[in-house]
């Protein structure tokens, strides 16, 4: 039997996490499985960790933590995978979600209880996710669930400085949300979806999906979509003025932001973002800022087991 290596951030949801692991460990332990765990000491740290455990021919990860906590692994993974030619098929993901936002399980129906989910961990059934690469000037990333470019990034970016203060709570995001619109400078980009260029011009906020759901549980791209079927999705809001902005971003309560009038939408498997002025955007994964555009967007072609209910 293969051992599962569990990474865990135990500074996820304000540092509410640490400690609360050890349960989770005890569970899985007394059901039989083997199970080592690896605790991260700062930003980071969990990509180096997956990939140190990958090299060590280690196939099975269970990420404990919030949606950054799942990016990371899933990047070590992949920077792993590309270095030494190995299949992502290889791997098994499983997720304790002891983050604050949690919207990596909305997609995959792992349930927020966390004995719960760790009964999905022992029962062992899999599904397949896409695997999206996301490279900067600077490296390459992960994107496990979803990503974002201008005020996107923004709120993420500001929530993340909240979170670094002390401050606790789902609902920083909501919080920020609005300072973040009308604090935003509208750059220029062009948008180039699989060959094709889609947008050209001043931007407010560009959304890209693998799964559905950000901000804990809110919908900024299109419906029917999944993170099996080799497509991702993008929706792009235009430089529009401020309150039009905020008009808009009000539609992520009732799911329909992406069919507004003026919201360009598009599934796609290779997507770029390059700057077209001097100041680039920040780019958001899962949660991080892992860096600015310019940004290639891609579907590797292959799929990680994760395991669900």
């Amino acid at each position: 039997m293969e051992k599962w290596i569990m990474i865990v951030n135990p500074a996820s949801a304000s540092d509410m996490t640490e400690g609360k692991w050890i349960d989770s460990e005890k569970q899985l332990r007394e059901a039989g499985l083997e199970v080592e765990h690896l605790l991260t000491e700062h930003a980071g740290h969990a990509i180096e960790l997956a990939g140190e455990a990958a090299k060590k021919g280690e196939r099975k990860f269970i990420a404990v933590g919030g949606d950054g906590t799942i990016h990371e692994v899933m990047t070590g993974l992949l920077r792993f995978a590309d270095a030494e030619k190995v299949a992502m098929g290889e791997f098994t993901l499983a997720v304790l979600p002891y983050g604050t936002g949690n919207d990596w399980i909305r997609t995959s129906m792992v349930p927020k209880d966390l004995k719960e989910a760790g009964d999905c961990i022992i029962a062992g059934k899999t599904a397949k996710e896409d695997v999206v690469r996301l490279t900067f000037e600077n490296g390459v990333f992960c994107m496990a669930n979803i990503g974002g470019v201008g005020l996107d990034a923004d709120i993420c970016y500001n929530t993340n400085k909240l979170k670094m203060r002390g401050r606790k709570g789902g609902f920083l995001y909501k919080m920020v949300a609005p300072y973040s619109i009308f604090s935003k400078k509208r750059q220029s980009v062009e948008v180039v979806c699989d060959g094709e260029i889609v947008h050209s011009g001043k931007m407010f906020t560009i959304v890209i999906g693998n799964g559905a759901y950000r901000g804990g549980g809110l919908l900024q791209n299109e419906s029917g979509s999944a993170w099996d079927d080799g497509k991702l999705e993008v929706s792009i809001m235009t430089g529009v003025n401020h309150f039009k902005a905020l008009s808009q971003m009000m539609h992520v309560f009732s799911g329909d932001f992406a069919t507004l009038p003026g919201i360009i939408t598009r599934r796609f498997r290779k997507m770029t973002i390059k700057p077209l002025d001097d100041k680039p955007d920040r780019v958001e994964s899962d949660g991080e800022i892992p860096g600015n555009i310019p940004l290639t967007v891609e579907l590797t072609g292959e799929q990680i087991n994760i395991i669900v209910p």
